[in-house]
């Protein structure tokens, strides 16, 4: 089973969203009421939030048509799905950060958001090995 095409698209798909991110990321408040020239999203504000609501939308169809192809999700992938979302939550977090911004400490004391990501790294990395090491892989 090859996933080609699929990663394919993904890839593009992400690679679209990170433009997207990357150039609106400082659009603010007083931006929202901006016209645009689309005639349902007819201002900034809406066009952002249809930004997140769109691939809701989709996720929503693309489980229909796997239920309906006999391709159901496993609880495992159910499971690993919910980290995905969790992901999309933690890139969520980093949008419009620079590398000055995340090496530096909370005010107070605690880990700065570098060192929190360098800690996600390396513990996503055990899981993989605890995983594949239990399974004999």
């Amino acid at each position: 089973m090859t996933r080609e095409v699929l990663d394919t698209l993904l890839a593009q798909i992400r690679a679209e969203r990170e433009l997207t991110l990357a150039a609106l990321a400082d659009v603010d408040e007083g931006e929202f009421s901006v016209i645009t020239p689309m005639e349902r999203w007819n201002d900034v504000r809406r066009v952002l939030l249809r930004f997140g609501d769109h691939l809701r939308e989709h996720a929503n169809q693309i489980e229909g048509t796997r239920e309906s192809i006999g391709r159901n999700v496993t609880m495992a992938q159910r499971i690993l799905a919910e980290g995905e979302v969790a992901w999309g939550k933690l890139l969520a977090a980093t949008i419009d950060l620079d590398d000055e911004a995340i090496g530096t400490p909370p005010p107070g004391g605690g880990w700065s958001i570098q060192q929190v990501l360098e800690h996600i790294l390396v513990v996503e990395r055990g899981y993989r090995e605890v995983i594949m090491r239990v399974r004999d892989k």
